[in-house]
């Protein structure tokens, strides 16, 4: 039997291929804003909360039909329908999310440390997701596969659903960054100036959830908090400015994410965690850096 070439790898599995690119194209940037405004944990925990939040929606989807509706579907429809189970994981995906930042919010401004406010509140969403998973009518071999980051099985409609939210978050972020970023690194200063702090944490807020949720729905939490926290971590001793350390970021989140495809492709390797893998490798560099910055 022929050895598969790599173009047929290429186009066996584009979708999940050209997801992660997508993801990597814009988490490194909203986890470098995370890292300014010193809640870098958020990008470990939200994934989480989202990952709860899809697969608590698999898990009422039968209830959700029989009492609510979904267009008409029944349950083994809506199972087989990926536009309509995509949506509503997503949906619920961003539910969770923006209920885990407020929960982080909300205990912040209470004091203590963020780790251990971080700490318990992964811990209590993955213990959700358990809970969630075996309540799921699907079972547990799709959450099981969400966790894990078996992520080739992405199709062409949860590409269409991540991609429209991830142009969309890096929109927003690009066209209000200055006041996002002012408003995250001195508060005070934001609201001198006239600025409407209250509403730009807020629109901040909704494009971490979105973009979250939209990526935890397709390539699982692991690859999206590694996309968030591990480039800016490394691209942080590069930068000089902030477009500079969002560009670095980003460069290195699209690196992490050829490799580890390449990776996951060449040894059969899931592809979510090859991907952190990858990402972590500039660490090192990072590291050395900083000591002789």
């Amino acid at each position: 039997m022929d050895e598969i070439t790599w173009l047929e790898r290429i186009e066996l599995f584009r979708w999940p291929l050209l997801s992660t690119l997508c993801a990597a194209l814009v988490l490194p940037s909203i986890g470098a804003f995370l890292l300014v405004r010193r809640t870098s944990f958020h990008g470990i925990v939200l994934p989480q909360f989202a990952a709860a939040g899809v697969v608590f929606a698999y898990a009422i989807l039968g209830w959700w039909i029989e009492t609510i509706g979904l267009g008409g579907l029944t349950l083994e429809d809506a199972l087989h329908d990926p536009h309509a189970a995509s949506t509503f994981g997503l949906v619920w995906g961003a539910v969770f999310t923006l209920g885990g930042i407020l929960l982080l919010v909300l205990a912040g401004r209470q004091g203590g440390s963020e780790s251990a406010r971080a700490a318990a509140f992964f811990a209590t969403a993955s213990a959700a997701v358990l809970v969630f998973g075996r309540l799921s009518p699907i079972g547990r071999g799709p959450v099981d596969e969400l966790l894990a980051g078996e992520v080739l099985g992405v199709g062409l409609h949860d590409f269409e659903v991540q991609a429209v939210a991830f142009a969309l978050s890096a929109a927003l972020l690009a066209w209000f960054g200055r006041d996002l970023l002012l408003t995250s690194y001195d508060r005070d200063a934001a609201i001198v100036l006239g600025k409407r702090a209250t509403a730009f944490e807020a629109l901040f807020h909704g494009i971490v959830g979105l973009a979250v949720a939209a990526g935890t729905l397709t390539l699982g939490p692991i690859l999206v908090f590694g996309l968030i926290v591990v480039p800016p971590l490394a691209a942080r001793p590069w930068a000089r400015s902030m477009s500079g350390f969002v560009t670095i970021a980003t460069v290195f989140g699209v690196l992490a994410a050829i490799l580890g495809e390449f990776a996951a492709l060449e040894w059969d390797l899931p592809l979510g965690p090859s991907v952190v893998l990858a990402a972590a490798l500039f660490l090192a560099p990072a590291r050395l850096a900083g000591r002789r910055s």
